[in-house]
Parts: C-alpha cells; sequence; structure tokens
C-alpha cells in the first residue's frame, strides 16, 4: 500500500519517519492520527451522557417545583398558584393510590381478624389478590374521571362561546382545590391500621370503625367543595348563572355515581364471591358477623 506525505504530497517509504522531500516528521502525524482517534469514543461518550443528566436535572426541578405546588396547596387551597401541565394529574393518581390502599389495608385486616376469630370452624381466608386490588384502584380512578370530566363540560358549557377553558388549567385548579385530601388519605390509612377489628359484636365493630368513617366523610366533603369552587372559579363569562351551572353539574355528578354504584356494586359482589369462593362460603362468613 502507498504511502504520501501529508505535508507535501510525495511518495514515501513506510519504514522512514521523515519525508525525504520536505522533511516532514511521518510519525508525528501517525501519532496525532492515532490520539484523535483514541479519543473519538470518550466525546462519543460524553456528548451521550450530557442529555441523560439534563433529564435527570429537569426530573429533579419538576419534583421540587410539584412538591412546592403541593405545599402552597395545603396552606392556601383557594389561592392559585402557577403550576405545570400534568400537577394535576399526578394528584388525582396519587390521591387514587392512596385512597386505593387504605381500602384494601381495610378489607386485609378484616379477613384477618376473621382467621383468628374463626379459628378452625371454617377454612382460613386469604388476602384480597393483587386483581382485586387493582380493580378498586380502577374504581377510585373512574370516580375521580368523573368528578374532573363533569366538572370540566360544566365549565365549559358555562362559559359563552368567546372563553375557551383549557382542561390542563382546570384540571390543576380542581386539584389545588383537593389536595388537602391527600392528608386525610394518609390518616385514613394510619386510622385503618390502628383499628382492632372485632367481628364478634356487630356494634363494637362499627364504633371502631367510626374515626375512620368521619375521616372518609370529610375526604368526600373535601372533593364536593372542589368541585363546586372549580366549576364557579373557571366559568369567567357565564352564559347562565353561575348557580344554575354548578346545580346541573351537582345534579348530573349524584346521577353517574348512583348508575356507576349500581353496575359495580353487583360485579363486585360477584368478585368477591369468586375470590372466596375456595376459602369458604358466603354463608359461614357473614355469619361471623
Amino acid at each position: 500500500m502507498q504511502k504520501f506525505c501529508p505535508n507535501c504530497g510525495e511518495e514515501t517509504d513506510g519504514n522512514t519517519r521523515f519525508c525525504t522531500h520536505c522533511g516532514y516528521d511521518l510519525q508525528a502525524d501517525q501519532a496525532t492520527v492515532t490520539t484523535e482517534t483514541s479519543t473519538q469514543p470518550t466525546t462519543d461518550n460524553q456528548a451521550t451522557a450530557v442529555p441523560a443528566n439534563d433529564r435527570v436535572a429537569q426530573v429533579q426541578a419538576y419534583s421540587k417545583n410539584y412538591f412546592k405546588w403541593l405545599v402552597d396547596s395545603f396552606k392556601k387551597p383557594d389561592l392559585e398558584e402557577p403550576g405545570e401541565r400534568y400537577f394535576g394529574i399526578i394528584s388525582m393518581v396519587l390521591s387514587a393510590l392512596l385512597l386505593t390502599f387504605a381500602i384494601v389495608a381495610a378489607f386485609n385486616r378484616c379477613i384477618k381478624q376473621i382467621n383468628a376469630s374463626a379459628a378452625s370452624s371454617v377454612v382460613v381466608l386469604k388476602n384480597l389478590s393483587f386483581g382485586m386490588d387493582f380493580k378498586f384502584f380502577m374504581l377510585v380512578l373512574i370516580v375521580i374521571l368523573f368528578y374532573v370530566v363533569i366538572g370540566y363540560g360544566a365549565s365549559a358549557l358555562g362559559n359563552d362561546q368567546a372563553t375557551h377553558v383549557n382542561f390542563f388549567d382546570y384540571l390543576n385548579r380542581f386539584a389545588h382545590l383537593t389536595n388537602i385530601s391527600l392528608i386525610l388519605n394518609i390518616i385514613l390509612i394510619i386510622s385503618v391500621y390502628t383499628i382492632t377489628f372485632n367481628v364478634n359484636s356487630p356494634l363494637t365493630f362499627f364504633k371502631q370503625l367510626g374515626f375512620a368513617i368521619v375521616v372518609l366523610v370529610l375526604i368526600s366533603m373535601v372533593w364536593q367543595a372542589g368541585y363546586i369552587i372549580a366549576i364557579h372559579k373557571s366559568i369567567k363569562t357565564p352564559r347562565i348563572d353561575k348557580f344554575f351551572m354548578v346545580l346541573l353539574a351537582l345534579i348530573v355528578m349524584a346521577i353517574a355515581l348512583y348508575i356507576f354504584a349500581r353496575i359495580e356494586w353487583e360485579n363486585l359482589a360477584l368478585d368477591f364471591a369468586q375470590e372466596f369462593s375456595q376459602g369458604t362460603s358466603a354463608g359461614s362468613l357473614f355469619n361471623l358477623f
């Protein structure tokens, strides 16, 4: 293979260090090429590492901004703070997860107490399966979706055609008003774990559930208040009086929840029957209460 001097272009002998025509150091040139070649992968690695570092920094900044927005909503729910596009979605998912955790924990602790009280009279029941846990999560998420979609629809219909209501702005407003329920959800979880279920006495059983029921009612009241206020604040140029739009939204929500509860109540009964079919009969289960 012929080699040429990079300085003057004359043909050179591969075994000589200097060009016989111009005296150029051929080995120095090869060393420079080798060094550039060896350092090229490092440069490429650094180039690919920079975007990854940027993504980590973006996630950290996003999390920090969300936490600040969340704390501000705890302090002053009615004072709207500017938030990122998906802050409201994050709060809704967190609410669904915490409430589902409380529901599943209550069922599992109740099952545990049933097993302890039943002794050997019936087959030992198992905790709820992951499938049932996921179904509870989806049911809670659907109820939250009712609040968001119906509330946004009422806000959009309540404004005249010249005013557009942004969905994510409404969602952030609604979440900012209801984020306080996250704290109540945590209290509900703690209350469930501090209750000793007494299945031998139905009256005692419901008395011990009293505090958890009160917290659950408070959560519902926070969501109802946030639902009403979010609709009221989202209607800037009312087509009709805001009172009637809020009233209509409440009626639609009540009808939607009633239909949904009627449908899912039967489905849940079937799911529970299948869930415990291998453990004990429904009659034996209810006789424990």
